[in-house]
């Protein structure tokens, strides 16, 4: 095959793969200006795939590799992986982008796409990359007595284009030529003569090593590594890749990019963006009490511009978590996945709905479940018995308003026991400041105790810290007054925990509190309820096929939550439980699992009519 048929090589790419590529470029030697008589040409191209596949759960293919044909060596990458490459200056796509053998461009592509890298480049990056290619040959190929004049040529170009970045002069210049001003004058009649030996040698024949060259070599090394932390790692602001992906994805459409930031509760309860909005929780099962916090569950779409780009979104809520919308794509895996909490939204009873556009109709409960729900449910369900033992639930272990100072956790040995330091040195008219510490040798934990011998000390505690013990310089002839134990792991154990019990006092729910702290039964009896209902109605789905959100056996769940039953005799009832369901699934019509294939052509078909049918995006956006 001769450099005349990559046209048609290109074309044959596009209808095999159903792709548009949008540029075309040769990469390596050839671009580099140093090619052998047998080099490969290296084909390297940019390509978009139908618009729809950017939309979808499906995993699509990102890259295209060919086998060698003849000398033909071609390989490419979709939009969007080129684009999360250039925000990271990589090499190779950079140099891609500045070759000066194009074989095909859509029409504007290399002023878009060269605009873009110069405002997303990193010399940091781009250095890094060169110097690396650099050390690699550097260490290997040119380690042997024999060497390639390809071996060579490559490592000096890779550091001769690290030191042009180096300068602050951007990314470097593709032809070896243009490089050649970053190499010292006395150096050039030897790459000369290498650039002659290469253009009439095959790829693969060897030469005697050059001391200039390796000289060379190492010490431009060694002067890039001092260099490199010195260098700008580039803007962190990468939304000018984000419009550049949508252009080329939706053929030039002009839409401004979007920011996960932009989402809010307030943006994707708009008309809009959102699909469906239900009351959740004890309110649509049905076992709410009178002050009952009401828990708000929906569904967004986001724009097109946004599932375009780059960024990626999965879900808005409030801190609490009362209030969470998913962004449709991940509600669609986790309904492949049988997730109690995404399932029960496609069944909400309708006296809970606030809303709900026609699209999410589509959602039939019948598409989804499947056997998973034995294992989605059931861990879930055994999950909440996990929680709701109470020996380490801070529901009865509360701990003092005021934290404990380290000092409460040193003690005096004393008799066959200790004595609390504080109390040890109170006993002695001593106080903590006026005393020294210094470690005991081979006894961890352990300080020998210093006071009144004319010598000023630092104290016990740290006047700077109080979480920590100082130590003081202690003259030769001193003699300890005592010795003491710090235990800090516990100080450490208790200063969590306090933390952590005031952190919850501060954020809980004080009728589910006052609900446990007034049944006294040592568990959190909300947990229990949940394990209950979460089985039986796992046992409603495998035996019927039916969600039934709304519990009809109310006043028994209540009950639980109440505090009625011991803990023992639920547990005991829901492990029973959850064998009789293994049994039902086991024999169950169910589908193993959701058919991914269906369900990923519903959200293009959502994504798609729910585009069309709110035409004018957010005025946020």
């Amino acid at each position: 095959m001769t450099v005349d048929q990559i046209p048609f090589l290109l074309q044959r790419i596009e209808s095999e793969r159903e792709v548009k590529i949008l540029y075309a470029c040769e990469s390596g030697s050839r671009a580099w200006g140093f090619a052998s008589p047998d080099s490969d040409y290296d084909i390297r191209f940019i390509f978009v795939r139908n618009s729809e596949t950017y939309l979808s759960v499906r995993d699509y293919f990102d890259s295209i590799e060919l086998p060698l044909e003849g000398l033909l060596d071609a390989g490419g990458w979709d939009v969007r992986k080129s684009l999360r490459l250039l925000g990271k200056s990589n090499g190779a796509l950079v140099e891609w982008l500045h070759s000066p053998i194009v074989y095909h461009e859509e029409p504007g592509f290399l002023s878009r796409w060269r605009s873009a890298a110069r405002e997303v480049f990193s010399a940091k990056a781009s250095s890094d990359h060169y110097r690396g290619l650099g050390k690699q040959m550097i260490l290997g190929k040119l380690g042997a007595e024999t060497v390639r004049a390809k071996d060579y040529l490559y490592a000096m170009r890779a550091l001769l284009s690290a030191s042009w970045v180096s300068e602050g002069n951007g990314a470097p210049p593709v032809p070896f030529a243009d490089l050649l001003a970053q190499a010292p004058a006395e150096l050039l009649p030897e790459i000369d003569q290498l650039l002659r030996y290469k253009s009439v040698s095959d790829e693969g024949e060897r030469m005697p090593r050059n001391p200039k060259i390796d000289r060379f070599l190492a010490a431009r090394l060694e002067k890039l590594e001092e260099l490199a932390p010195t260098l700008s790692r580039g803007p962190e602001d990468l939304q000018v890749l984000d419009a550049l992906l949508v252009n080329e994805v939706s053929q030039g459409a002009n839409h401004r990019a979007i920011s996960s930031n932009d989402f809010s509760l307030d943006e994707v309860r708009k008309p809009e963006l959102l699909l469906f909005e239900a009351v959740a929780g004890s309110r649509c099962y049905g076992t709410q009490l009178e002050h009952s916090d009401e828990d708000l569950r929906g569904i967004f779409v986001a724009p097109m511009p946004f599932v375009l780009g780059l960024d990626q979104i999965e879900q808005v809520s409030d801190e609490r978590g009362d209030e969470v919308y998913y962004e449709i794509g991940r509600f669609m895996e986790l309904l492949l996945k049988n997730n109690p909490n995404a399932l029960e939204l496609i069944a909400m009873p309708e006296d809970c709905v606030r809303y709900q556009h026609p699209l999410f109709k589509l959602l039939e409960p019948s598409l989804f479940l499947s056997k998973l729900c034995v294992k989605t449910f059931g861990e879930y369900a055994m999950g909440q018995i996990r929680k709701a033992r109470g020996l380490n639930k801070k529901i009865v272990n509360p701990q003092p308003e005021q934290r404990k100072s380290l000092l409460e956790f040193c003690h005096v040995p004393q008799g066959q026991g200790s004595v609390g330091l504080e109390d040890w040195l109170k006993d002695r008219g001593i106080n903590q400041e006026d005393c020294g510490l210094t470690a005991v040798q081979n006894s961890p934990g352990i300080y020998a105790i210093y006071h009144n011998d004319g010598h000023i000390y630092r104290g016990v505690i740290s006047r700077k810290d109080p979480d920590s013990l100082v130590f003081s310089s202690v003259p030769k002839e001193a003699t300890p007054i005592g010795w003491m134990h710090c235990n800090q792991d516990a100080f450490q154990a208790h200063c969590k925990a306090h933390r952590e019990y005031w952190e919850w006092v501060a954020n809980r729910n004080e009728e589910r509190f006052q609900n446990n702290a007034g049944h006294g039964r040592g568990y959190d009896s909300k947990n229990l309820m949940h394990t209950i209902r979460l089985l039986e109605m796992a046992e409603e789905i495998a035996k019927e096929g039916v969600l039934r959100i709304r519990r009809p056996n109310r006043d028994y769940l209540l009950r639980i939550r109440a505090g009625e039953f011991a803990y023992e005799d639920l547990v005991e009832q829901a492990e029973r439980k959850l064998e009789e369901l293994k049994s039902a699934f086991a024999c169950s019509q169910l589908q193993d699992v959701p058919d991914r294939a269906k369900v990923n052509e519903l959200l293009v078909r959502i994504r798609s009519e729910f585009a069309r049918s709110n035409q004018p995006m957010p005025q946020h956006f």
